[in-house]
């Protein structure tokens, strides 16, 4: 048996020529040695994830990675690495696409943020992605050809290097796709949205959809523009947002500024991975303004109760048959 920390040595590189045939030996022997073998491989890329954007003590997490390594007995990959990931806090899960676990190339890069989390990525090109919270980006470990293009779930915010001769596509549900020079964006196409909304801060995009006619379309945004594409009816929809408020969440804040109460609990779903449950329909009449940096959220209830009389009752989550609690819940009267 080959122990987890020689495994992890030979992704690191900090192996010997004898230890490294050891383990390719050790890897070809069993299914069950090449799935344990891709866990530690995706779990080192995490850390090491962890480690450049400072969040954790990389060495520490890495010994708690291997204690959890010698626990692991059934379950999923998926699953298991979710649990490590909760109790390192990691905000990124990383897979890649290849045929076999050896030094051959590797195709494409998935990314994952856990629900209430956000995490920057860096592309092959420096062009730079934020996540938000529970969102998947895939893209190619090198761009070749001639174009440069990723695939994204979720909500995410690019900041793209101008290359006129490559130029930037982002992929989304419902065939909506983003065509970018160099710019600042930000993309909100989540699975259980009927919309895809596109906000650009500066440079210029162009939005390629299919119309009511399902004919293909386009339209060129102008810096400080946010389009609606509506999934059902197929048509779009443009506003001038409060620029701030849209992408404070990479940053981990929350700006309101005469924002609805459907956006707020949005805002707030995504930052602190609650669900809520509004019990008194009357309350979409409300709008607030405030930034919150840092705060809880019971603290910026409070500040919805003494704003508008909204009460509010916070529902604790229950564990499930894995051990997994669920989403915490927030009645508001």
């Amino acid at each position: 048996m080959v122990d987890e920390a020689l495994i992890l040595r030979y992704f690191t590189g900090e192996i010997t020529a004898e230890e490294r045939s050891n383990v390719e030996k050790w890897i070809s022997e069993s299914e069950q040695n090449r799935k344990l073998a891709k866990d530690i491989y995706y779990l080192y890329f995490a850390v090491d994830t962890l480690y450049t954007m400072k969040s954790v003590d990389s060495k520490q997490a890495l010994k708690n990675v291997k204690k959890r390594a010698k626990k692991r007995k059934t379950g999923t990959i998926f699953t298991w690495i979710q649990r490590v990931a909760a109790i390192l806090f990691i905000p990124l899960l990383l897979s890649t696409v290849f045929s076999k676990l050896k030094k051959e190339p590797i195709e494409y890069m998935e990314i994952r943020t856990t629900p209430g989390m956000v995490a920057s990525v860096n592309l092959p090109d420096g062009s730079v992605v934020w996540l938000n919270s529970d969102s998947y980006l895939r893209h190619p470990v090198k761009f070749t050809g001639k174009t440069r293009e990723v695939n994204l779930i979720g909500e995410a915010y690019f900041k793209v290097n101008r290359n006129e001769k490559l130029p930037f596509f982002v992929n989304t549900k419902e065939n909506l796709r983003v065509e970018v020079l160099g710019t600042e964006f930000n993309v909100d196409a989540y699975d259980d949205n009927q919309y895809v909304s596109t906000t650009l801060l500066s440079g210029s995009v162009k939005l390629n959809y299919r119309g009511s006619n399902n004919q293909e379309k386009n339209i060129v945004m102008q810096p400080g523009q946010k389009i609606y594409y509506d999934e059902l009816s197929k048509t779009i929809a443009v506003s001038q947002p409060f620029l701030p408020s849209e992408v404070a969440w990479k940053e981990g804040k929350i700006i309101l500024r005469n924002t609805s109460l459907e956006e707020t609990l949005k805002m707030l779903s995504k930052r602190f991975n609650v669900s809520f449950v509004l019990k008194n329909k009357a309350l979409k009449d409300n709008y607030f303004t405030g930034t919150f940096d840092k705060q809880q959220l019971p603290r910026i209830l409070e500040h919805l109760r003494i704003s508008s009389n909204i009460r509010y009752r916070i529902i604790d989550p229950k564990s499930g048959d894995e051990g997994l609690k669920e989403r915490s819940k927030v009645e508001l009267y």
